[in-house]
C-alpha cells in the first residue's frame, strides 16, 4: 500500500469518526447531553466554540448514561476504523 493510499484511509477514518460523533450528538440531543455530561464552565478566547463545536462537544460524563454513550461511541469509531483500514483494503 502506497503512502497516498494510507493517507486516504486515515482521512476516511477521521471523517467517519466525525460523522459518528455528529450522529451521536443528534441522537442524544441537547437536553440529555446537558444531563449526562458536564461542559467546561470556564470560557475564554481559546476555548470558545462555534456551532459545530457546541454540537460535537460532549464534555466529561457525569452519569452512567454519559459513560455508556462515550464507550459506545469509542467502540463504534474503533470498529469502523478497523474495518475501513484492514478489511476493505484491496
Amino acid at each position: 500500500m502506497g503512502e497516498s493510499q494510507q493517507a486516504v484511509w486515515v482521512m476516511t477514518s477521521f471523517l467517519a469518526a466525525m460523522i459518528i460523533i455528529f450522529v451521536t450528538a443528534r441522537i442524544v440531543g441537547q437536553e440529555r447531553k446537558a444531563l449526562w455530561f458536564k461542559k467546561r464552565e470556564k470560557s475564554n478566547f481559546f476555548t470558545k466554540r462555534g456551532f459545530l463545536g457546541d454540537t460535537w462537544n460532549f464534555g466529561t460524563p457525569r452519569s452512567w448514561q454519559g459513560f455508556a454513550v462515550g464507550i459506545v461511541m469509542f467502540t463504534v469509531i474503533g470498529v469502523s476504523s478497523y474495518l475501513m483500514t484492514f478489511m476493505f483494503v484491496s
